[in-house]
């Protein structure tokens, strides 16, 4: 008898330990269940409160362009426009007359008598335009002017001119073949027109100068 009311004295300790893990499970469930419901709750009167403040913003709402400012009719002085940009155009120049190829050498000289002003313009189109450029679609000619930083000058002769000189070494190739380097300078005068869209600072170039030179 002692025995059979020990089992049964053990089976009710583990019917209570089962029920006590039922409880504590459901327990847990239960504040999940209750955070879960308190999120949804306050769910409703935030989006709510967006949805209003959307509506506010949309109805409130201004639209802003910002309009750059029409370019001022005029011309600068050359003592008004920074060194940069008259070395900047003097340096596109030479690129363009003294590194080329012969299939685009026509190109690049139009592009430059552009940015010539007479009589520069007229003596351009003789020399350059014509005989030169002759010269080097008949003989298939590559050229390239390695300019030396160390030898870029600009001054300014007035105050209405700039004057950029650009030494370096011109290589010439004639139908495949490599020719001597050769040092040349070229020097380019500049001056102001009214501006435009197309050239903001109105320079244009009144005069240009090759000669080879020993160092």
């Amino acid at each position: 008898m002692a025995k059979a009311a020990k089992i049964l004295k053990d089976a009710n300790i583990i019917d209570s330990r089962g029920e006590n893990d039922t409880f504590k499970l459901w327990e847990n469930y239960r504040e999940q269940a209750m955070l879960w419901r308190g999120i949804a709750v306050l769910q409703v009167p935030i989006t709510f409160f967006t949805l209003i403040m959307c509506m506010w913003l949309y109805g409130t709402r201004t639209t802003i362009l910002n309009v750059p400012a029409k370019p001022l009719p005029g011309q600068y002085q050359a003592q008004e426009i920074p060194d940069t940009e008259f070395i900047n155009t003097g340096t596109e120049f030479i690129n363009l007359i003294a590194s080329y190829q012969s299939n685009v050498a026509r190109r690049q000289f139009l592009k430059a008598a552009e940015m010539l002003r007479e009589p520069m313009l007229t003596k351009f189109r003789k020399e350059m335009m014509e005989t030169e450029l002759q010269a080097i679609e008949t003989t298939n000619r590559t050229q390239i002017f390695f300019a030396d930083p160390l030898k870029t000058k600009i001054t300014r002769p007035s105050r209405d001119t700039a004057v950029l000189s650009v030494t370096g070494e011109r290589l010439k190739i004639i139908a495949g073949r490599e020719l001597p380097p050769v040092r040349s300078r070229f020097t380019v005068t500049m001056t102001t027109v009214p501006r435009n869209p197309l050239n903001p600072y109105g320079i244009v170039i009144t005069d240009v100068k090759h000669e080879n030179v020993l160092n």
